[in-house]
């Protein structure tokens, strides 16, 4: 593997420096953990999900979005998030406990790899620059499944690394497996993307030793074996989930997503060249000075002695480019190898430097990101409910709640409206989100589902007429469903919060006798 026996460019760093690293990323990722509110879709759905799992009548198996099942993901996310909300209460810092506790694991993992890669001193770096990726630190403060995924497929790779230290040793690959397994529950077959890159970097560079301690075919029949029963069973209580995860979830993220996922095939190349900051043009930057024209020398290395981290990421960027789903946070399982390469690079560059020259511009690189990393997490919280669909609730139902509002419809799923409003939340949509031909999505609490189509939603809301009915849209929707309310009775442009419209429906008072 790359870099074994190559000397540091400067000591090991001490106990108090790891001290002030840990206490520096705590500040960095602690820091207005829930200063803003839960991000729509994702960090809305996710909670919502978690939220379905504590209510009575549900079970923690079956995942469930405002009644109806959803079947995206395995439940790992889930769970964990349920955990949290039970052990700390309903609130954002516990809702985002998920993703910090992968965030977490991969900065573990990166530097036990980059230790047994490469030595401590990139090993600390490793760890640095990982945390202050922006890619990193954004979704290290956003629930979602993306995290987990990388924190145990880091962990994964940094075990079999511990396993080929120690001559194959069984126990580390059990322990490898174990964070794969894990992995796989949180992204099913995105898991095995990393495994595929290391898997092909042992190849290219003939590394037979690597080979025997990662045992990939014995690895990858024990995480598929691992993580098919909770299929098996969706399937079995549930035979139209057949179509629904071989249809839907893999031939049509390869193919053609049924969400509209798709980009040009240099998406991921472009979305990491900004997402991956600071640290490549760093790196680029400093080789280009200490090569002084002679840069030819520096890359005149066959691609069989590229870096192991190298390879993991390439595979990554040409997989997901390949298919055809696309979204941003895709390539973050790659994000802290792309950091471990940078470390390793710049160690071979400082090499022969005098010490503070060497390590200066980093420090002042990762202070100035981590000090705009503070002022975006201060000033989140003032506009978060001013971005369209994507915009936070909290403050919406926070206005409801003030005027005592007892139900409010909406012309947009807004999932996490149940996690800040509560149950008496009903969507009005072309189209309900039913996975399940037979799922009827019904809510005790509403006496029905908590979707009700454009074309037949006043018959939920006649049901609703004795309550304080608040209707709400976007501002961008002038053309809103919610409008044929006027029908029944008298709507009031009572409120506007960010971009939300807060319309109160009167019924009149000769339509109430």
């Amino acid at each position: 593997m790359s870099g074994q026996g190559s000397a540091p460019a400067d000591p090991a760093p001490s106990r108090a420096e790891w001290l002030w690293l840990v206490a520096g990323l705590a500040v960095l990722l602690l820091f207005q953990l829930g200063g803003r509110g839960l991000n729509e879709p994702d960090e809305g759905r996710y909670s919502n999900i978690a939220l379905e799992m504590l209510e009575p009548g549900h079970g923690w198996l079956e995942p469930r979005m405002s009644d109806f099942g959803h079947y995206d993901k395995p439940p790992l996310t889930y769970w964990l998030a349920a955990l949290s909300f039970k052990a700390f209460g309903r609130n954002e810092v516990a809702a985002r406990l998920p993703s910090l506790l992968g965030a977490c694991a991969a900065l573990v993992g990166i530097g036990w790899a980059g230790w047994r890669l490469y030595g401590p001193r990139v090993a600390w770096w490793a760890v640095l620059m990982t945390a202050t990726l922006g890619q990193f630190w954004l979704l290290a403060r956003f629930l979602s499944p993306d995290m987990l995924l990388t924190g145990f497929t880091t962990l994964g790779i940094a075990a079999w690394l511990e396993s080929r230290h120690r001559q194959g040793s069984w126990f580390w690959w059990g322990v490898s497996l174990a964070a794969w397994s894990v992995a796989w529950l949180a992204k099913a077959t995105a898991a095995l993307i990393p495994l595929l890159g290391i898997t092909l970097a042992l190849l290219i560079r003939r590394d037979r030793e690597g080979l025997r301690a990662l045992r990939p075919l014995r690895l990858l029949l024990a995480i598929i074996a691992l993580g098919l029963p909770w299929y098996l069973e969706m399937m079995r209580e549930h035979p139209a989930l057949v179509n629904f995860f071989l249809g839907r979830e893999i031939v049509g993220r390869i193919a053609g997503h049924p969400d509209g996922r798709k980009a040009p095939v240099f998406f991921h190349v472009l979305v990491t060249l900004g997402a991956w900051l600071p640290w490549w043009p760093v790196v680029l930057g400093v080789l280009g000075w200490r090569a002084r024209g002679r840069w030819l020398a520096s890359v005149r290395q066959t691609w069989r002695a590229w870096p192991a981290e190298l390879w993991i990421v390439l595979t990554g960027l040409a997989v997901f480019s390949l298919i055809s789903s696309k979204l941003p946070t895709y390539t973050l399982p790659y994000a802290p190898w792309a950091a471990l390469f940078c470390a390793g690079a710049w160690n071979r560059l400082a090499q022969g430097m005098p010490r503070f020259r060497a390590i200066r511009p980093r420090l002042v690189t990762a202070g100035a990101f981590g000090l705009a990393y503070l002022a975006v997490a201060c000033v989140q919280p003032l506009i978060e409910d001013k971005a369209g669909r994507n915009s936070s609730v909290r403050k919406l139902a926070a206005q409801l709640r003030s005027v005592r509002a007892d139900t409010v419809y909406l012309d947009r799923y807004w999932p996490g409206m149940e996690f800040y409003f509560g149950e008496r939340t009903v969507f009005v949509l072309s189209q309900v989100p039913q996975q399940r031909p037979d799922d009827s999505g019904y809510c005790p609490v509403l006496g029905e589902p908590h979707f009700a189509t454009t074309n037949r939603w006043l018959g939920s809301l006649s049901r609703h007429l004795g309550e304080r009915v608040w209707l709400v849209s976007l501002r961008q929707t002038p053309d809103t469903p919610l409008l044929q309310a006027a029908t029944m009775g008298r709507l009031v442009e009572s409120n506007r919060v960010g971009d939300f419209v807060l319309w109160r429906f009167e019924r009149p008072a000769t339509a109430r006798h």
